[in-house]
């Protein structure tokens, strides 16, 4: 059954603004209607209010309430649920960010490729679907915790830079952290898109942690074969056997992708759709939508409303 949910119900009783906003509106406007009587001449009483006092639009007021009722929805968290037929598992992407996927066998490199790749998955993902991203070089970084809005997912990703702080291709410290994004998940699926140049653990202690904690690794090897030049001129090859390594002893599959067009056709063997609830937060579009419609509301003000007795 179709639901409005609200994550912060107790904040919606600022919409008691809205009918205090229209009342100042109104008495402002019969209050410089009234003015209007001393001064017989209209023209100069516009000049000095900075309105048509006579004016019957309120298309400003609308715009305005609209926008307040908006920002209150999104701070209160509001969402909608309902049964769709979306993913049976939630995903972590896994984005190896070291200096090795600089190389441009890719182009415009490695790391770029990826993210588009990347980018083109969510978009495919059915309605629902909660994904989290991770970027590792030596060290892991959270970049997105789990969500199910394909906007916020698709601009974290863009975010996602070359490694700076702590060289290195650390695997196994992202797989541990994907397990943090994954709290309260049952069905975990981790999707590692790395030229597997690891020099940070080993393949044994990465595929025993990943089963104790039922996390599935699904591995992309990014890189042709005969590798690409780096940004330091060394040529870099991709390891597929110890990526191969990772996915076969958890369960999960593994693509080798030697250009972008396999990069999508690959993906499309990951998605496992089942019927579920889901919840869908949308407190972000209407932030989105407040402040197109503030921007209207701006732009009406200063060319329309003015103008327009």
């Amino acid at each position: 059954m179709p639901g409005i949910y609200f994550l912060y119900p107790r904040l919606l009783f600022l919409l008691f603004l809205a009918p205090f906003f229209i009342f100042v509106y109104l008495f402002s406007f019969f209050y410089n209607k009234k003015k209007a009587v001393i001064f017989p001449n209209f023209e100069i009483m516009e000049k000095i209010s900075g309105m048509g006092v006579f004016s019957k639009n309120f298309a400003a007021l609308y715009l305005n309430v609209i926008v307040l009722c908006l920002l209150i929805f999104s701070v209160a968290g509001m969402g909608v649920s309902y049964t769709a037929r979306t993913s049976s598992q939630s995903y972590v992407i896994v984005l190896d960010s070291s200096s090795s996927m600089g190389a441009t066998d890719f182009l415009p490199n490695r790391l770029e490729t990826a993210k588009t790749a990347a980018k083109s998955f969510i978009d495919s993902l059915p309605v629902g679907t909660e994904v989290g991203i991770i970027s590792f070089s030596g060290n892991a970084n959270v970049v997105q915790e789990k969500e199910n809005s394909k906007l916020k997912l698709k601009m974290a990703l863009d975010g996602i830079d070359f490694g700076t702080s702590t060289e290195g291709t650390n695997v196994y410290g992202a797989i541990i952290a994907a397990q943090k994004v994954f709290a309260g998940v049952r069905n975990k699926a981790v999707i590692l898109i790395s030229d597997g140049q690891i020099n940070v653990g080993s393949a044994e202690q990465i595929v025993n942690y990943a089963n104790q904690n039922g996390i599935v690794i699904h591995t992309f090897a990014i890189g042709t074969s005969g590798g690409g030049i780096t940004e330091f001129n060394t040529v870099s090859k991709v390891d597929e056997e110890f990526l191969q390594a990772l996915s076969l002893n958890t369960g999960g599959l593994s693509f080798s992708v030697g250009n972008a067009i396999e990069f999508d056709k690959s993906f499309s063997k990951l998605l496992q759709p089942a019927e579920r609830d889901v919840s869908i937060d949308i407190s972000f579009y209407l932030i989105l939508a407040s402040i197109g419609l503030f921007s209207l509301n701006w732009v009406l003000y200063n060319f329309r409303f003015r103008i327009v007795p």
